[in-house]
């Protein structure tokens, strides 16, 4: 991950105007993917995420969304902030606690929830 102001403010600014709606959802997802990569630097798995994500609408709701599924993030987050802690989390850090998964998951859910916005709002 970068530590250079530029690329962190570009990320944020990318991040920032898909919850604004600053522009159309191309451009959104345009400017995220190249933040992204400037921010995270290109690894394979950052190209890979880079790949697999955009800005689009499903439903009445436009945000971050996988590229070939009509599957928004926030909805995904949802679902994954009700499952239970997993074996490989509790092995790599022995003292977390439900509660400590359960805040976890309900931050990431509203993360995506504030990327998110109604699709009739500008962009």
């Amino acid at each position: 991950m970068s530590d250079v102001p530029f690329t962190r403010t570009q990320f944020l600014k990318a991040i920032t105007g898909i919850a604004d709606g600053r522009t159309n959802a191309e451009e959104l997802t345009k400017d995220l993917r190249v933040a992204l990569l400037q921010f995270g630097s290109e690894t394979p798995d950052n190209l890979s995420c880079s790949k697999q994500i955009e800005v689009g609408t499903v439903g009445s709701e436009t945000g971050p969304k996988l590229r070939i599924q009509e599957l928004l993030f926030s909805d995904i987050a949802h679902v994954v902030e009700s499952e239970p802690m997993s074996e490989a989390l509790n092995t790599s850090f022995p003292g977390i606690t439900d509660e400590d998964w359960d805040a976890f998951g309900r931050l990431t859910t509203l993360i995506y929830i504030l990327l998110s916005r109604d699709a009739r709002q500008s962009g």
